[in-house]
């Protein structure tokens, strides 16, 4: 992928400053020139608003139980509704002479803000069809457009495709909603400037930085496709949103090439090319709300529903139910988050919704689990219920905002370049006629897809595009990781991604989750100097020098999936040289060390044979097959830590921080289960301090390390093969 300006790389991280221009729109432009003769001719009385009132019709209780459900998304779950400061302002704030006022350039930001609340029909909703709404939004858009641009040229950091996609969304959809308000010569300067900053955009994208925010130009490019009537410009834009998500025009979902460009076909967006949890919840986010704006489109439903569909379906098969009714799931392999999918960001009130209203893999996300449906779950309401939450909703409207805005009414903030605007309730824009029906139909057939896929019934083995293996047989399953393409992102920005071939989770219904791979920190926090506290499944040693090797650090290793084969297992290979594996300088030569892994399917477990080959010679005085043990939640909102035991012979002990020998096996209890590990020869093991993680998920692990040099820390010569096989297997429910 090109990245045109490599300053980026090093500038993305840092705060962008609020830079104050002077009292007078720019007019460098036809377009600006146009626009600010629009504004000029604008007067107070164009912009009052009356009525502030929010209210309930008892009228609005006949409305069928789609519009209510419609409704009830959005008044039901407030708390990120879109903000109203630029509503309740004084109207004359919105005329040129008070926008260019004597210090700076001054007008509220995020038009389409007040935008969504024009065309929120919702009879109690005082702006409703509000004309005057309208016309404060388009003034807005119309300064943001104009000044942008001297953003640009005053910090270069202001011109990334991302923020371009933000504002062009708000303009778009500003448009979309209030074109019938401008003159024509207005509206053509309008829509000249926003081809003015697509065309730039399109320059740019996608920058694979922090491609999470790219997809809000899939977004854009679905808004403005709705304002542009015109077939030229629709085969460009539908072209445009392939090529950022697939690398290539012509490419499909299952065909993409997550190099050149961001969609991976196993069902998520690159992060520096490799896989990513918790930002990919923002890509999500966005993508579909593209899926939805452009729903019935046959161009854009020949790629988007399909996008959002694996996307879903992986981070449904990346979420593992815990006893107490919480989830959890790895985040080892993330290139840069360590939330896992089920904390992952941007969850909007109205996100889960729209993944269920777009594709089956969604339906669990409205948390209504069969058997216990009795019309009140968060996803799904009776009438009665929806209807009283809506008046709730109304009530807390009349008093104030859910949350504290950023601006004042009563003071427009002097202009600057904005790129994180207020999301809106897109579901309520583009919401599905039948969604309600159909849910509640589901709910009453208490259909299984209305679980996670680790809570239903039925077994599983799914290969997740030869990166990713799933697999569930009753009562327990797991995942493994063997991605044989990690990309960039060691060297060039930071990565914190721990993968190389793992297990990722083991699972059981009565412990949960027990073995755990967690990023242990933010991505550029993840040194070779904390390499024995790396919670993840990986074989790692150090030099005689003192240097670390690992084999989670692995960018490309030599993967081979037999999924399909019985018994079902993946093999994987890699270099612990440097020409493959990122490491220390002064670590291990290329070509003289590697390491091989192969994970088994069994009837009552899983088998990982983990093996070192080497020429021997390089000195080391550490090699280690490490294991990690998810312990708890670093705030103790679970109990008690998990237990781990070591047996010898035929005595089971607990665990400690010292070197054990002869242990035959290991058992962790969780909640009212265990899991267990059976070496298949007796092994010398230890327990690692306790690991808790930093930056979004604090957790508290403890990683299981088997000693596979035996040397008691002198230096000697790596061994040309050290080896050790064992099965993760379920354990007993009780304490012998």
């Amino acid at each position: 992928m090109s990245h045109p300006r490599l300053i980026f790389a090093v500038l993305a991280i840092l705060k962008i400053p609020s830079v104050a221009f002077a009292a007078e729109l720019p007019q460098d432009h036809d377009w600006q020139i146009a626009l600010r003769g629009h504004l000029a001719t604008l007067k107070t009385a164009d912009f009052a608003i009356d009525d502030h009132t929010f209210t309930y019709p008892e009228a609005y209780e006949e409305q069928d139980d789609e519009r209510v459900y419609r409704d009830w998304i959005v008044l039901g779950h407030l708390g990120r509704e879109p903000p109203i400061a630029a509503l309740q302002a004084a109207p004359e704030y919105f005329t040129l002479a008070r926008i260019q006022g004597d210090d700076a350039i001054r007008i509220f930001p995020e038009p389409g803000s007040p935008a969504w609340w024009a065309q929120f029909d919702f009879p109690g909703n005082p702006y409703a069809a509000s004309q005057r709404a309208l016309r404060r939004a388009l003034v807005m858009a119309a300064v943001d457009m104009t000044m942008l641009e001297s953003a640009q040229q005053a910090d270069p950091r202001n011109l990334k495709p991302d923020f371009m996609a933000a504002n062009l969304g708000q303009w778009a959809y500003t448009l979309h909603h209030a074109a019938h308000l401008l003159p024509t010569a207005a509206e053509q300067a309008y829509r000249a400037g926003m081809l003015h900053y697509l065309e730039k955009m399109e320059r740019l994208a996608p920058r694979d930085e922090n491609t999470n925010m790219d997809m809000r130009e899939i977004v854009k490019l679905a808004e403005l496709d709705l304002v542009f009537e015109d077939e030229a410009m629709h085969r460009r834009l539908v072209r445009e949103a392939r090529r950022i998500l697939f690398g290539d025009p012509e490419r499909t979902p299952a065909t993409s090439d997550g190099r050149r460009g961001t969609f991976h076909p196993a069902g998520y967006i690159g992060e520096a090319d490799g896989p990513e949890t918790s930002y990919n919840g923002i890509s999500l986010y966005h993508l579909a709300e593209a899926a939805m704006i452009t729903h019935g489109d046959a161009d854009w439903d020949a790629f988007l529903p399909e996008v959002v569909e694996r996307m879903v379906r992986f981070k449904a098969y990346n979420t593992f139910p815990e006893p107490d009714g919480s989830y959890e799931g790895p985040s080892s392999w993330a290139k840069r988050t360590n939330d896992p999918y089920p904390h992952d960001q941007r969850d909007r009130p109205w996100r889960p919704f729209a993944e269920a209203m777009l594709t089956e893999e969604g339906l669990y996300r409205l948390r209504v689990h069969p058997g216990a449906y009795d019309g009140h779950a968060w996803g799904l309401a009776s009438r009665e219920a929806m209807l009283s939450d809506i008046r709730a909703g109304i009530q807390r409207l009349r008093r104030r905002p859910s949350r504290p805005e950023k601006w004042s009414a009563e003071q427009p903030p002097i202009w600057q370049e904005g790129h994180w605007p207020a999301d809106l309730p897109y579901t309520w824009d583009h919401y599905l006629r039948g969604s309600y029906a159909r849910f509640q139909k589901l709910a009453e057939e208490q259909s299984d897809m209305l679980l996670p896929p680790f809570e239903r019934g039925g077994d599983f083995s799914i290969n997740f595009d030869k990166e990713f293996w799933a697999v569930k047989r009753g009562d327990w399953g797991f995942q493994v990781e063997a991605v044989p393409h990690m990309g960039r992102g060691y060297e060039v920005g930071g990565s914190g991604a721990l993968a190389g071939g793992s297990l990722a989770a083991f699972w059981t219904r009565p412990t949960g989750v027990v073995v755990l791979g967690r990023l242990p920190d933010k991505w550029n926090y993840v040194t070779w100097d904390k390499v024995d506290g790396w919670p993840t499944h990986h074989l790692w040693g150090r030099t005689a020098g003192g240097v670390a090797f690992s084999s989670a650090r692995q960018r490309e290793p030599w993967v081979r999936y037999e999924t399909g084969a019985e018994p079902p297992h993946i093999h994987v290979l890699g270099s612990l040289g440097t020409d493959r594996t990122i490491a220390e300088a002064g670590a291990l030569d290329a070509g003289h060390v590697y390491y091989r892994r192969r994970f088994t399917l069994e009837d009552d477990g899983l088998r990982i044979e983990s093996e070192l080959l080497s020429q021997g010679a390089d000195e080391v005085t550490e090699l280690w097959e490490t294991l990690p043990i998810y312990l708890n939640d670093a705030r103790q909102r679970k109990g008690t830590d998990t237990a781990i035991e070591f047996r010898i012979g035929e005595t089971w002990r607990p665990g400690g921080i010292s070197l054990a020998d002869e242990v035959e096996a290991i058992r962790a209890f969780r909640y009212d289960g265990s899991v267990q590990i059976e070496f298949d020869q007796p092994q010398r093991v230890r327990l690692s301090d306790v690991i808790v993680t930093r930056y979004q998920k604090k957790d508290r692990l403890q990683n299981i390390q088997i000693d596979l040099l035996g040397n008691g820390g002198r230096p000697t010569a790596m061994p040309r093969r050290a080896a050790v096989s064992y099965v993760v297997n379920v354990g007993h429910s009780l304490r012998e």
